[in-house]
């Protein structure tokens, strides 16, 4: 069976570097689950069963985590956390005073915790992370397996509206390739997507016109599907020339544990240009001591690739709990309690970590810079810059995330040494757009003009107030990208470690000259594809 024409193509957010044909595979929905009904058991069974439910799914997300990697391991950590939530089991147990049987007081409980998130496109990916807990509660009370029917050989493109994160922990090696329907570049999906080197086809609304049988090319660098299409065909990324110079500027790694500092390592970044410290306090329960914190810094630090480490302190908040930070619940967190404002209620965690990196600096001897996360104003850059060298022999910096600060720059000559761009945060700030929304996507394409002028704003306010300036974000990652950042004027791009290699490439094939070239003929565009297709057809010419 056929559904779509073969040479139709369908547009969508490409993830990774390297396209792919295989067969389509639609995923089946889950098994329907049983209505809920009231209970014939006692109240003390009733909640024995909803917190022997909650256990294993917990363990099963522990499982996965460890299956995909620390990069992607918080994710399920954030999972976990949502689904042990003290306030939402205590509305399950008073439905269960009210008689209902396990499965249907989670349920309900999970309704009316999604009903107040509901209506606000900024929580749909929230709520949708909320219910497949629920589904899977529910579904381990009843009996029922969850997971993903894949097929285990073979090579098959997955299509679905979307996937969770243990829906993608649970890909065979026969899945090559994926395509969702809704997503974004910033999915869950995506980064999963990426972590394990799939090609990835997201926001591709189309898509739901595909059926088994169909065979189709993803194509993630021309960000679209070919039904029918060869891999002859595909859009192929820029291939550098590797010439043997240094990049024109460092290219250094984003890391957030023992491993991911090995990696990078091993793959010659130069330096660490985002340590994620909060990756090391989402699984635990009560605050770690300095002196538990101080070893945990040092043996990454020791691992780390030679060159700067630059440590961001914690950016817990949103969609990162920590669980001993006891956090409030709240109507919008993304614009909430998060990053550098903990220390309004926990200055004393605050400290405490900037102590534990001193102390990791100092018995490792290496270079380590430190910068807070969400800054809104120059005032609270000024508040971090002075309890940083208060504490520690750093340099010292801020995360530039928030439109707010980007306009502030100029205030921060001789207030801080260096900062360093998110593109994430900055772009879901910038468009009002959720980065977790898998219904807008487009918004969060690293290449909007509107993004790629703010960059440049940064980069050169920050040269005119002699602030060293890098670039963090996921964007950081694209070789294509990285070369426009440099054009731009930024000193320094941090990618993933997987990526750190092919932006080493494209930094010393270029020179300044052409980098500068290009970054001022893509500021002319005003639309996400003119702007990449310009910088590509560059890039191809020079190579």
């Amino acid at each position: 069976m056929t559904g779509l024409a073969a040479g139709t193509v369908l547009s969508g957010l490409g993830v990774g570097l390297n396209a792919v044909v295989a067969e389509v595979f639609r995923v089946a929905p889950m098994q329907a689950l049983p209505a809920w009904t009231k209970s014939t058991r006692s109240f003390d069974d009733e909640r024995d069963a909803l917190r022997g439910a909650i256990g294993s799914v917990g363990a099963h997300l522990d499982s996965l985590g460890a299956k995909v990697g620390s990069t992607s391991a918080e994710i399920f950590e954030a999972l976990k956390y949502l689904l042990e939530d003290e306030e939402l089991f205590e509305v399950a147990e008073g439905n269960l005073n009210d008689g209902w049987s396990a499965a249907a007081a989670y349920g309900m409980a999970v309704n009316e915790f999604a009903e107040l998130l509901g209506g606000d496109p900024d929580f749909d990916e929230r709520v949708k992370d909320l219910q497949d807990l629920s589904k899977r509660v529910q579904a381990e009370i009843a009996g029922i397996k969850v997971g993903l029917e894949l097929p285990s050989e073979g090579s098959f493109v997955i299509v679905g509206e979307d996937f969770s994160p243990a829906d993608t922990a649970q890909f065979t090696p026969a899945v090559v390739g994926v395509i969702t329907i809704s997503g974004g570049p910033t999915s869950h999906t995506a980064i999963i997507c990426r972590s394990r080197s799939i090609a990835a086809v997201v926001s591709c609304a189309a898509a739901v016109d595909l059926v088994d049988g169909d065979v189709v090319l993803v194509d993630p660098v021309g960000d679209r599907v070919v039904v029918g299409g060869e891999i002859s065909s595909a859009t192929q990324a820029i291939k550098f020339i590797d010439t043997g110079r240094e990049p024109i500027i460092p290219v250094r790694s984003n890391i957030g544990s023992l491993d991911d500092a090995k990696k990078a390592a091993a793959a010659n970044a130069n330096g660490v240009g985002l340590f994620r410290t909060e990756l090391l306090y989402l699984s635990a329960t009560s605050q770690p001591d300095v002196a538990s914190q101080s070893a945990s810094y040092a043996e990454v630090l020791a691992a780390a690739p030679a060159g700067p480490i630059v440590v961001r302190t914690i950016d817990a908040g949103s969609d990162k709990p920590v669980p001993f930070l006891n956090m409030p619940h709240e109507e919008n967190p993304s614009l909430g309690v998060r990053g550098f404002r903990l220390i309004r209620e926990h200055r004393s965690f605050i400290e405490d970590q900037l102590h534990s990196i001193e102390f990791a600096r100092a018995h490792t001897n290496r270079e380590v810079w430190v910068m807070a996360p969400m800054i809104a104003t120059a005032g609270e850059a000024r508040e971090f810059a002075g309890l940083a060298r208060s504490i520690g022999k750093f340099k010292v910096g801020i995360m530039v995330e928030t439109p707010s600060i980007v306009t502030q720059i100029a205030d921060l000559k001789g207030q801080i040494d260096f900062l360093s761009v998110g593109t994430n945060d900055l772009s879901q700030y910038l468009f009002a757009a959720d980065r977790m929304n898998p219904a807008l996507g487009l918004l969060l394409n690293p290449w909007q003009p509107a993004l790629i002028r703010t960059l440049a704003r940064i980069a050169s306010e920050a040269e005119a107030a002699g602030i060293s300036s890098g670039v963090c974000g996921e964007s950081a990652s694209d070789p294509a990208f990285a070369v426009v950042l440099a054009g731009l004027g930024f000193k320094s791009v941090s990618a993933s470690a997987s990526q750190v290699g092919a932006v080493r490439a494209a930094l010393s094939a270029v020179s300044e000259a052409d980098a500068k070239r290009i970054a001022t003929g893509v500021l002319a565009f005003s639309t996400a594809e003119e702007a990449k297709a310009f910088v590509l057809q560059e890039l191809a010419l020079l190579n």
